[in-house]
């Protein structure tokens, strides 16, 4: 029996396999997982011929497996791809989404052309999609990444190694539902010489907004892959805007502006939190299918 297998076959095959698990988007899915099982730089289309090993065949049909089972693509080849680049993912780190990058059209629309220096404070940091995709577009910003999971700021790391933004990002594990929040990140900036004051010119945060008691109603690719510490907002999923909102205009510059991820159904609950400390909701950004998605506030 030949140990080389054709890619095209293995395609059609894999292709097969999902249509019959009912998999949403089989053929996208088999041709990256195909590209990514033999390390393939590109995606793999019917019309290729390849020869595969028979390892890099069976590691195929692992991939296909877990996929059938469940498990996101992202999850499975452990990346996924946001705005421009693609980022590492792990367990600790949400998964990143298209609606997230309503935060970056927003951040670019108004910051684009600024010749000054920025810095950026990115709150739940996850994988870091969000803070790096804006000191990437943005030349003269730097950027305070922050996580309360440990593993979740060495995927950040990684991630700005991989986009040679080492040099313009410092990363701290900080929870912001304890007291000393705010303080801890003074701190960091004061000793950092990334950092030229302990304000910041943008704030960004995509917070756990889903309510409790709507978990177990997820999409089984959300509820048993992302981290629940990334999705668990509260009884009415606002917890986290709460615990930020409170001592927010510590942190924000004299002209600085926040972008806050929401749930879509969110708004009105958020409004009031916003004028119990003080906050100006300046705009209400939708997402790709027209709901509420960012809020823009200082």
């Amino acid at each position: 029996m030949s140990d080389q297998f054709n890619s095209k076959e293995l395609l059609i095959d894999g292709i097969n396999k999902l249509q019959l698990s009912k998999i949403p988007t089989p053929e996208l899915d088999a041709r990256i997982m195909l590209s990514n099982a033999i390390n393939y730089q590109g995606i793999i289309y019917i019309h290729n011929n390849i020869l595969i090993s028979k390892k890099e065949k069976n590691k195929f049909y692992d991939f296909l497996d877990k996929r059938i089972q469940g498990k996101p693509v992202s999850r499975i080849i452990g990346s996924r791809n946001f705005w421009k680049n693609n980022f590492l993912i792990n367990k600790y780190t949400l998964d990143p989404r298209p609606d997230s990058e309503v935060i970056i059209e927003a951040v670019n629309k108004i910051y684009s052309n600024n010749a000054k220096s920025i810095q950026v404070l990115d709150l739940g940091s996850g994988s870091g999609c969000i803070g790096l995709s804006i000191i990437d577009d943005l030349n003269n910003a730097s950027l305070l990444s922050v996580d309360v999971c440990k593993q979740a700021l060495e995927q950040v790391e990684r991630n700005a190694k991989r986009l040679n933004l080492s040099k313009k990002i410092r990363c701290v594990q900080i929870n912001w539902l304890k007291k000393t929040w705010i303080q801890n990140i003074k701190l960091t900036t004061n000793k950092e010489r990334l950092f030229s004051k302990n304000k910041f010119d943008i704030i960004v945060c995509n917070p756990p907004y889903i309510k409790s008691s709507e978990i177990e109603k997820l999409q089984t690719e959300v509820k048993n892959y992302d981290p629940l510490v990334s999705l668990d907002g509260g009884m009415d999923g606002c917890d986290s805007y709460r615990a930020i909102f409170k001592d927010l205009r510590q942190l924000l510059s004299k002209d600085g502006l926040c972008f806050f991820e929401i749930g879509f159904d969110l708004l009105a609950e958020i409004k009031i939190i916003l004028k119990e400390f003080n906050l100006n909701l300046i705009r209400v950004h939708k997402d790709f299918h027209g709901h509420n998605r960012v809020i823009e506030i200082n």
